[in-house]
């Protein structure tokens, strides 16, 4: 059995376009794309982009492993 060890990479995603309605990020490999259910996986790019955003809403997400 495979045990998930989170252990994201640090800092915010690069943003690859933002406009007055949009935001696009390039997610980097390992960094969820929105909170899991334990609480060691709620950094995640979602909370990292409302932390500096604001209000955002994800509208597509890749997998952890997946950038």
């Amino acid at each position: 059995m495979r045990v998930f060890t989170y252990s994201p990479p640090t800092g915010l995603p690069e943003v690859i376009w933002q406009d007055d309605h949009y935001l696009a990020i390039h997610k980097p490999s390992g960094l969820l794309s929105n909170p899991g259910r334990a609480e060691a996986t709620h950094d995640c790019a979602l909370s990292r982009l409302q932390h500096a955003f604001g209000e955002v809403h994800l509208v597509h997400r890749l997998d952890c492993d997946t950038s």
